[in-house]
């Protein structure tokens, strides 16, 4: 379905991308471990990062480029997995320059223009020469390999992930294509994990970062694996301008009405991969909540209840454990009534007036857990907020696979 949505994304073929083994990852099965996307000319730029206070060189760098250049506008992102040259001091920051400056050079053009991702182990020194050479080896493909790319920023990442859409702007034809990758250390304000979106789109950057920070919050800020916020969480959304369509200056536009509903779905969907490829997941879980003080105080209670080991554990194990979500609903810190609180595993009513209700049926409700996909609603019914967190169980094979993560 992926090849068929991708097969004509013609107006992303000005879009450069070569991919390479230099020897970061694994050097046993020598897949590819570095990726450059070059653009043919300046392309508007804008980001979100990790609000970590530890965040990792490359992330310090891209936040620099954003924050200071006038408008932020892109020739290259170049980005490796294996390593995150994350908590490595002025070192890190040396590479992420000598990485820069040799493709500024070699592009002619800013180095405030060349974008630098990374992820993998933490703390461990990145080579700047590897990646120099990596990117002296790469020839970029025909046209863009968007499969590829999305496979070589895995780490431990089971599958790739892209997903693209085609929408319209006075009716010239739009292409959005996102990949990105994270399977652990995912929690809100991003993740270990990184995302990257292309648009043919003609958008200003001060327009593409609205768009940005509102999917953003939508998608990848509404998933948490195992509630770990990364150093190196990092989400580049770019726009080639290729698209002869009328200016856009407004991000209420309606004609951006479209663009966003397609933007949102690329975003949520790559986000919704994401925990998909938890770590060990065997269940897919969706976290309803509805009936709060606000908005914000809904998806706290929400990211309570999808963050609680215990209740990521019960579902595993399919138990119908629900003491333990109001047990994640109260350790919110936020406004709720015990007696008007209605709790919901998949169609199954298990609370009502404070207690359980009493046409709850725990048979069906361990019935419904056996399946890999689940959903959980809490009603606090006291007032219109709602949200919705995305999430994953927590088996013995997270705990394996991250007590292996660097043997």
């Amino acid at each position: 379905m992926l090849k068929q949505n991708l097969k004509n994304t013609n107006s992303l073929n000005d879009i450069k991308i070569s991919t390479v083994y230099c020897g970061i990852k694994n050097k046993s099965n020598k897949e590819d471990d570095l990726l450059l996307i070059e653009f043919a000319k300046d392309a508007n730029i804008a980001g979100v990062f990790t609000k970590s206070l530890t965040s990792s060189a490359p992330v310090n760098q891209c936040k620099q480029n954003i924050k200071y250049s006038k408008p932020p506008t892109v020739r290259a992102i170049i980005v490796n997995s294996g390593n995150a040259n994350a908590f490595t001091g002025k070192a890190g920051d040396e590479t992420v320059f000598n990485i820069s400056n040799h493709l500024s050079k070699k592009l002619s053009c800013n180095i405030n223009q060349i974008y630098t991702a990374s992820t993998g182990v933490i703390g461990e020194q990145l080579n700047s020469k590897i990646i120099i050479n990596g990117i002296n080896k790469m020839k970029p493909s025909e046209e863009p390999n968007w499969f590829k790319a999305a496979n070589a920023i895995r780490t431990t990442d089971t599958f790739s992930k892209l997903i693209s859409r085609k929408c319209q702007i006075d009716d010239v034809e739009i292409d959005i294509v996102g990949i990105a990758k994270g399977s652990g250390m995912i929690a809100p304000d991003m993740a270990t994990m990184l995302g990257f979106v292309f648009t043919n789109a003609n958008l200003p950057s001060i327009i593409l970062q609205k768009l940005l920070k509102s999917a953003n919050e939508k998608s990848f800020n509404s998933i948490t694996v195992d509630s770990d916020t990364s150093t190196s969480d990092t989400v580049l959304f770019s726009a080639t301008k290729k698209a002869k369509h009328k200016p856009v200056s407004n991000y209420y536009d309606k004609r951006l009405e479209s663009f966003k509903n397609n933007l949102n779905n690329v975003m949520l969907e790559l986000a919704k991969l994401i925990v998909k490829d938890g770590e060990g997941a065997s269940k897919f879980i969706t976290i309803d909540v509805i009936g709060a003080m606000s908005k914000k105080s809904a998806k706290k209670i929400a990211f309570s209840i999808a963050n609680s080991p215990l209740v990521k554990t019960a579902i595993a194990g399919e138990d119908a454990n629900w003491g333990r979500i109001i047990m994640a609903v109260g350790k919110s810190g936020e406004y709720a009534d015990r007696d008007k609180i209605k709790i919901f595993i998949g169609d199954e009513q298990v609370t009502n007036n404070g207690m359980v209700y009493k046409k709850y049926s725990e048979t069906n409700a361990t019935k419904y857990l056996k399946q890999e996909k689940i959903k959980i609603t809490v009603d606090i019914g006291i007032g219109k907020g709602l949200a919705t967190v995305y999430t994953c169980d927590l088996t013995h094979k997270y705990i394996e696979i991250n007590a292996d993560y660097r043997s």
